[in-house]
Formats: structure tokens, sequence, C-alpha cells
């Protein structure tokens, strides 16, 4: 690989979450955005590893890439301890508008909880964007997230 292109020139695939910048719409005790971007997939809650809102309708949590990115798929680790079901029924959002906080961006993803595979795989086929969301739409709740990984790739420099 030479300058982050493969020998078939094509650009390099990776988790581009882990140097990004994540934000919620609340803060429930000391459970920040950024603990879904640590590169821990540990789903046990009170390990500390895990974003977590307050109960409020339509809670989201947003990922900014910093400039905009081709996303191939989107790996979700869900809590495995804490009403992991919570999660279902939450959507993945990708693109380049904060409107509503970023909600309003074409949806990649719905997610279905499966309690026995707290980490999960979302094809999005290389959507463009900048923001990646995850929101649970229409309902109160809370919004726990113990990892966000996020598999893309940028051909444009960072101003």
């Amino acid at each position: 690989m030479v300058n982050g292109l493969s020998p078939r020139g094509t650009q390099h695939k990776k988790n581009v979450a882990l140097k990004s910048s994540a934000t919620q719409s609340s803060l429930y005790a000391n459970y920040f955005p950024s603990n879904a971007i640590d590169g821990n997939r540990d789903g046990v809650y009170a390990h500390g590893s895990c974003s977590h809102t307050d109960n409020e309708l339509s809670p989201w949590w947003r990922l900014d890439l910093l400039k905009p990115h081709k996303v191939f798929s989107i790996t979700v680790t869900n809590s495995i301890n804490a009403v992991p079901l919570r999660l279902n029924g939450a959507e993945i959002r990708i693109g380049d508008s904060l409107e509503n906080n970023g909600n309003n961006n074409p949806r990649c993803a719905v997610i279905s909880v499966d309690v026995n595979h707290p980490t999960m795989t979302f094809q999005c086929n290389g959507m463009e964007g900048r923001y990646v969301n995850v929101v649970i739409p229409g309902r109160n709740e809370y919004l726990i997230l113990c990892e966000v990984e996020v598999n893309g790739f940028s051909d444009r420099p960072t101003s």
C-alpha cells in the first residue's frame, strides 16, 4: 500500500471513527459520546466503555468524520446487560446535513437487536457523508452504544 492506496489503486478502507469526534443529544452520568469510539467493544455497561443518553424523545448519537467519507459498513456493539432491546428500531443515518441534528440524512440501516450477538454490522455500500448518526426515532428511550466502527475512506484532504 502506497499513500493509502492498495496496489490496484483503490483507497484502503479502515475504521475511520477512531480519529473522529462524537456528540449526543444528552448525557447520562459519565457515559460520554466518545466512549463509543474508544476502540473497545466491551458490551458490559458497568465497565464504562459505553455512551449513554438520558431518557428522552428521539435520542441520538452523532459522529463527525471531519470530512466527507464513502462509508461501506458500520459495526455497532450494543450493551449486553443494560436492556439491550432499547436499541431495537434505531436508525443509522449518513450524510452532510446537520438539519435536525443530522437525523434527516439518508438512512443506511435500521437496527434489529439480537441479544445473543451484541456486535452487528450493517452494509452502507459507499454512502457518502461527513456525519454518521444513530437515532431512536419517535419514542422516549435511553440510547446506549458500546462501540461504533465506520469502515470507509475519504479521498479528500483534511481542510
